[in-house]
């Protein structure tokens, strides 16, 4: 699935596999985000429309929020562990592991400029991994070239942390927005429709969010605590 933004005066076209899965509806969900934050920077020049990449995935992933916080009610225990367990997964895949991503690029990047190979790349991929799941999963060394597939390392090199840091992000605002109410929708749109036209660091100063606080990324972790005790209890 994918979003593509043409120009600000046209609208988004989204593409999705969808095959009537309860995934399928939160990709989605994720995408829609992407053409709602296009849309919201419309009235700003082609130059400066774009989010920057810290904020390229926060309307999608707080979509995919809104989305959960809405069904949550509507379903069964036993949906709603599934559904969950999807959650977390996906909360995981997205902030800790795009992590790791990021780590293991800094590292081969700095290999490769000291003159390496393919396979003593490979070999710091693979240590990257044993970090990352410590003693929870046994992995052979056919995951030592896992990262010869990942095109985000081709394509967009050093993207993966946006997802890192817009689920945190949207995790903030949505924490705030349970509180809030329909008095964060203002601030919330604002923030969508300065597109790429401040630095990201001011944008959500000016809203009420430092992220050079460390507090403010631990709202965010506080959240997954939150959902993985709120799945504990379903069991």
């Amino acid at each position: 699935a994918f979003c593509s933004t043409l120009t600000p005066k046209i609208t988004p076209y989204v593409l999705v596999n969808f095959t009537g899965k309860s995934r399928d509806v939160f990709t989605l969900a994720h995408e829609l985000g992407h053409a709602v934050h296009s849309q919201a920077a419309q009235n700003r020049s082609i130059l400066v429309q774009d989010a920057p990449l810290p904020l390229a995935e926060t309307a999608s992933t707080f979509s995919e929020l809104l989305l959960y916080d809405n069904l949550a009610d509507k379903i069964s225990d036993n949906q709603k562990k599934i559904m969950l367990s999807e959650k977390i997964d996906d909360l995981y895949a997205t902030i800790l592991r795009q992590s790791y991503f990021t780590i293991f690029e800094v590292d081969a990047h700095e290999q490769i400029g000291k003159g390496t190979t393919i396979d003593e790349i490979s070999k710091t991929y693979l240590q990257n991994l044993k970090e990352q799941f410590g003693n929870s999963v046994n992995l052979s060394e056919d995951f030592a070239i896992e990262w010869s597939c990942i095109p985000h390392f081709y394509h967009t090199p050093f993207y993966c942390y946006a997802y890192s840091f817009g689920n945190l992000l949207a995790l903030s605002l949505f924490q705030r927005y349970k509180k809030e109410g329909n008095g964060f929708v203002k601030s919330y749109m604002d923030i969508l429709a300065a597109g790429g036209s401040k630095k990201p660091e001011k944008l959500l100063l000016e809203h009420g969010f430092d992220i050079k606080s460390p507090k403010f990324w631990q709202e965010g972790f506080d959240y997954v605590n939150q959902q993985v005790k709120v799945l504990s209890s379903l069991n």
